[in-house]
C-alpha cells in the first residue's frame, strides 16, 4: 500500500497520455469551427501534386505556425509587426500570413492572377461565393471538380513566394510563377496521380 505510488511509470502510461494530447484538436481548428479540417484541408496536403517542400510550406501556414512579423511581435520576439519592404514598411502595413502571401507589394500582381485562375477552376459550374485569401491559402474552399489543379496551383505558388519573396526578398513576378506553373504541370505530366489537365496556353 504505502509505496505505490513510487511504481515506475509504465511506458504505457506515457504513450497513452501522448496520444491523448495529440487527440486536442490543433488549434487552427478551433479558430476556423466551420470548417471540416479532417474532410477537406489535411487529404490535400497529402495530395500527390505536392512536392515535400510544397506541403511543408502549407503545413506551417494550416497550423499557423509560419514565421511572421505579426505573431514574432505578439512573443516579443520582433520590435514591431511591419512588414520590412520598403513600400509597405512606410504605410505601416502588419506582416501577416495573407499578407506575405497575397497583398505584399512583392507579390501582389502574381497573386490577383493566381486567385483569378483558382477562382475559374473551382466555379466551372456556377457563379463563385466570395472566398477569402486565407480561406484560399490555407485549402479552406469548398470541394471542387478539380481538386487537383487547384492544389497544384496553389502549392506551387506559395512554396515560389516562400523561395523568392521571403527566402530571397525579391519580387515575385507574372512570369516567374507562370514559368514555374508550366515546368512543374510538365514534370508531373509523366508522374503524378491524379493527372492534371490545363487548357493550352491558360497558365
Amino acid at each position: 500500500g504505502r509505496n505505490d505510488f513510487l511504481k515506475p511509470v509504465t511506458t504505457k502510461v506515457i504513450y497513452t497520455s501522448r496520444m491523448t494530447d495529440l487527440l486536442v484538436p490543433p488549434k487552427v481548428e478551433l479558430k476556423f469551427p466551420q470548417v471540416n479540417f479532417k474532410e477537406l484541408v489535411y487529404p490535400r496536403l497529402q495530395c500527390k501534386v505536392l512536392e515535400v517542400r510544397q506541403r511543408d510550406v502549407n503545413f506551417s501556414m494550416i497550423h499557423g505556425i509560419y514565421k511572421n512579423r505579426h505573431r514574432l511581435f505578439q512573443q516579443h520576439r520582433a520590435d514591431d509587426p511591419y512588414c520590412t519592404n520598403q513600400a509597405c514598411k512606410r504605410s505601416d502595413i502588419e506582416e501577416t500570413v495573407e499578407h506575405i502571401f497575397a497583398l505584399c507589394f512583392k507579390v501582389r500582381t502574381a497573386w490577383l492572377w493566381l486567385r483569378t485562375k483558382v477562382i475559374e477552376l473551382l466555379y466551372d459550374q456556377g457563379p463563385a461565393p466570395a472566398l477569402s485569401n486565407i480561406e484560399l491559402l490555407m485549402l479552406m474552399y469548398p470541394r471542387c471538380r478539380r481538386e487537383a489543379e487547384v492544389i497544384f496551383l496553389l502549392g506551387t505558388y506559395t512554396e515560389l513566394v516562400d523561395r523568392e519573396a521571403v527566402g530571397k526578398q525579391k519580387e515575385l513576378m507574372l512570369g516567374t510563377l507562370r514559368g514555374a506553373l508550366r515546368a512543374k504541370a510538365d514534370q508531373l505530366g509523366s508522374r503524378a496521380v491524379p493527372e492534371i489537365h490545363f487548357p493550352p496556353g491558360w497558365l
